[in-house]
């Protein structure tokens, strides 16, 4: 099989991802104004340029990216970190970011981090990318932080986590952030098996993944064409989906509880709508988010 381009050179939608948290820091109104303030240590020169000038920040960010797509990432960052901390507070002892990209969590959160051991998973390309960027900035890893490469269509979960100190029995956060719609059916159901029956009861798992119809290209939705073309265009075409309506089954099927899920139209007035009713923008509808409990 030929190499792709995503293991040569690692994820580029992880790259437009990175670029939209380094623009959201820059929001004038606070309340909308992004958290992850070392996003913009992994920008290449030119994306650099483009964030430091607000006319051209603007412009990339609502001409070159999907339609919708940057208040998506702006919404479901606001979900992940929210999770994320709840799991520290709560003392979860492992957390594991499934297809982990340019996540800074480990980094913007390690105060209240006491002991767990955070496992940051993705492809080789990737990984080796975020790491050299992290050495040449001198920023100082956290306790607790391992880097596991992994390609999840080819290589077994457990095998790798156990060979990176992933035990199995204990309380455990998984992230898929932007990761299961670029797997293969048998991947995640593998991979939703792993988590099943290796972590304790009460883990919780939290992941967004792309509406069926998408992949069927019937574009009915906010800013599909735009989301869909995007991806293929870079050589990471969406594999897998979930029907609308069936997400409950989807996961009670495999072992796990819903606990929330966030249509496109609840993560706008959660995390888009300020109190005085005021909202930033509309979300591209093609994405949905799911927190499941084992």
């Amino acid at each position: 099989m030929a190499e792709r381009k995503i293991e040569r050179e690692g994820s580029s939608t992880a790259g437009y991802t990175c670029f939209s948290r380094a623009c959201a820091t820059r929001e004038k109104d606070e309340r909308f104004r992004g958290p992850d303030y070392l996003a913009e240590i992994f920008m290449p020169p030119i994306p650099s340029i483009l964030l430091k000038v607000p006319f051209l920040r603007k412009w990339s960010m609502h001409k070159m990216f999907p339609i919708g797509m940057y208040e998506y990432v702006l919404a479901r960052t606001g979900v992940f970190d929210a999770v994320f901390v709840e799991a520290l507070k709560r003392g979860f002892p492992q957390i594991v970011l499934l297809g982990a990209g340019m996540d800074t969590r480990a980094f913007r959160f390690q105060e209240r981090n006491n002991d767990a051991m955070i496992f940051d998973l993705d492809i080789h390309a990737t990984q080796r990318y975020k790491r050299e960027i992290l050495k040449r900035k001198k920023i100082a890893l956290p306790a607790g932080l391992v880097f596991v490469p992994i390609d999840f269509n080819k290589e077994c979960l457990a095998d790798v986590l156990a060979r990176a100190g992933y035990q199995d029995g204990r309380q455990t956060l998984f992230l898929g952030e932007g990761v299961i719609m670029y797997l293969e059916a048998e991947s995640v159901d593998g991979t939703l098996a792993f988590i099943h029956d290796s972590a304790a009861e009460g883990s919780i798992v939290v992941f967004d993944y792309v509406r069926a119809s998408v992949l069927r290209r019937e574009n009915t939705l906010y800013g599909e064409k735009s989301a869909y073309d995007t991806v293929a265009n870079a050589d990471e075409r969406w594999t897998f989906g979930i029907e609308d309506g069936a997400i409950e089954g989807f996961l009670a099927e495999r072992g796990f509880k819903l606990r929330a899920h966030y249509m496109p139209s609840d993560l706008e007035a959660a995390y888009l709508t300020a109190a005085d009713g005021t909202r930033y923008g509309q979300i591209n509808e093609t994405h949905c988010i799911v927190i499941a409990e084992v």
